[in-house]
């Protein structure tokens, strides 16, 4: 399967990169500097710009592929919308070129489906400064609902730096309290994704 991969030198977009090469998949990895590349990216072709850059997105897309994968995030928890307006410039360019399927990295807040416990974490969570992320993950999503593109989100609590531990929870409902994510396990499920297509249209929850 051809797929590109914005975000790709982060620490969920590596991930994503190395397990999509290990299945087999012809991956691109957009990025904005090829020097920073190491190992991982061996076997990946390598497109370069700025995902903020409209003509360089819509360049990168020209190929066509069977899925576009996001995993571009704001590390800081200062207000941003980087996440919305890469979400919004890449649907755009999605649009123009042909290309329709979107698989990408969100948080639990955008969860369509909670229990009480779980609308009182996300409450407690948006007058923290994670609310900052989580205005910026509501932006994209609501973008992505507007798109028409056939889309699926992984709803991520805290990604923690963590090895793989090949065993996760994905849910489409959220329970609450704090949930935690290694970036290997969170990449594991947007490559399977890629086949099994289990969550068009949906934000799953994964956690430990």
């Amino acid at each position: 399967m051809r797929t590109i991969v914005f975000g790709a030198t982060g620490r969920v977009g590596t991930c994503i990169v190395e397990q999509a090469l290990q299945a087999g998949h012809h991956v691109t990895a957009f990025v904005r500097d090829r020097r920073r590349l190491n190992q991982k990216f061996d076997g990946a072709s390598i497109a370069e710009g700025n995902v903020l850059d409209k003509p360089a997105v819509r360049a990168a897309l020209l190929p066509g592929f069977d899925a576009v994968i996001n995993a571009i995030g704001e590390s800081s928890l200062k207000p941003s919308t980087l996440v919305t307006d890469s979400v919004a410039n890449i649907a755009s360019a999605m649009h123009a070129t042909g290309n329709t399927r979107f698989l990408g990295v969100s948080g639990i807040a955008e969860m369509d489906r909670m229990t009480p416990l779980g609308k009182l974490t996300i409450a407690v969570l948006r007058v923290t400064p994670v609310g900052h992320a989580i205005r910026d993950h509501d932006g994209a999503l609501q973008v992505l609902k507007q798109s028409g593109l056939r889309w699926m989100l992984a709803g991520c609590g805290y990604i923690k730096t963590g090895p793989r531990r090949n065993r996760y929870r994905t849910s489409l409902v959220l329970e609450g309290g704090f949930k935690v994510i290694h970036p290997p396990d969170v990449a594991d499920l947007i490559v399977r994704e890629l086949t099994e297509e289990k969550y068009t249209g949906q934000v799953v929850g994964i956690w430990y």
